[in-house]
């Protein structure tokens, strides 16, 4: 298993930014392999996602929202195609801002196995930078 955490200040109030981190069209536009996405319901979406290696085959990736609180709290879960991921955050108001603590758990099983280790862990914050960046061009 693999763990990243890390923290991040929005300017905009904790409720706005809990809609955004919740919501499925703003993680799905953050991950660079996702083809389409379907929202179930307001906690659950799947995602078509192409991994980027020659000949893989398309996989769905099923997001869940386990743990509302707005506007403080979530966890959300990704599980398909050998990956198993888990993030927290937590909110609190700064000002006429907001800073997030974040933590993601990483778990790779299946041929994806292989490619765990330091490098994951790189991988794992670039992928966090990019979906946080995209909830900050949205507000």
């Amino acid at each position: 298993m693999t763990v990243v955490e890390g923290q991040r200040r929005f300017a905009a109030p904790p409720e706005r930014v809990f809609a955004l981190l919740t919501d499925p069209d703003i993680i799905a536009s953050a991950m660079p392999a996702v083809r389409e996405h379907t929202v179930v319901d307001r906690d659950h979406w799947n995602a078509k996602v192409k991994l980027p290696l020659p000949l893989a085959p398309s996989i769905t990736i099923r997001f869940a929202v386990l743990d509302r609180r707005p506007p403080e709290h979530a966890a959300l879960h990704a599980q398909g195609g050998g990956v198993n991921v888990t993030s927290t955050f937590d909110l609190e108001a700064e000002g006429e801002g907001t800073l997030m603590h974040w933590r993601t758990e990483i778990k790779l099983s299946g041929l994806l196995s292989r490619f765990a280790g330091p490098g994951l862990d790189a991988v794992s914050r670039h992928q966090a930078a990019r979906t946080l960046d995209a909830v900050e061009r949205a507000l």
